[in-house]
């Protein structure tokens, strides 16, 4: 559905549990919510912007 290119400099502090990745989505510079799945919820009708499949590359 696209991208977003994050430069994310942690030194060794803060790792997510392995299978695991975090990126907020409310930074309006970056709109991630564009990324995530065009699903909603049968039920409540709420969109589902809390997982997608992702793809990390080390620059």
């Amino acid at each position: 559905r696209g991208e977003v290119i994050s430069i994310v400099e942690t030194r060794g502090r803060n790792r997510p549990p392995q299978g695991l990745v975090y990126m907020p989505f409310f930074d309006a510079a970056q709109l991630v919510n564009n990324l995530t799945l065009d699903a909603t919820d049968p039920l409540s009708k709420e969109t589902d912007f809390k997982k997608c499949a992702v793809k990390l590359a080390k620059v």
